[in-house]
């Protein structure tokens, strides 16, 4: 979506590490919303992601 690209500081449950991230949807409708660590490489659903403090 246009105007979407606004970064968030999350944690990634999977290796603890924190990073700033953009949050990545899918194109359909209902499909999966996160976040792609840059350390592990692994998608963070949105769900799961742990803001930052």
């Amino acid at each position: 979506m246009a105007g979407q690209d606004v970064e968030h500081q999350v944690v990634c449950p999977h290796c603890r590490k924190e990073f700033a991230g953009e949050l990545l949807e899918s194109s359909d409708a209902g499909g999966p919303r996160g976040y792609k660590c840059p350390h592990c490489r692994l998608f963070v659903p949105v769900e799961r992601a742990e803001r930052a403090s």
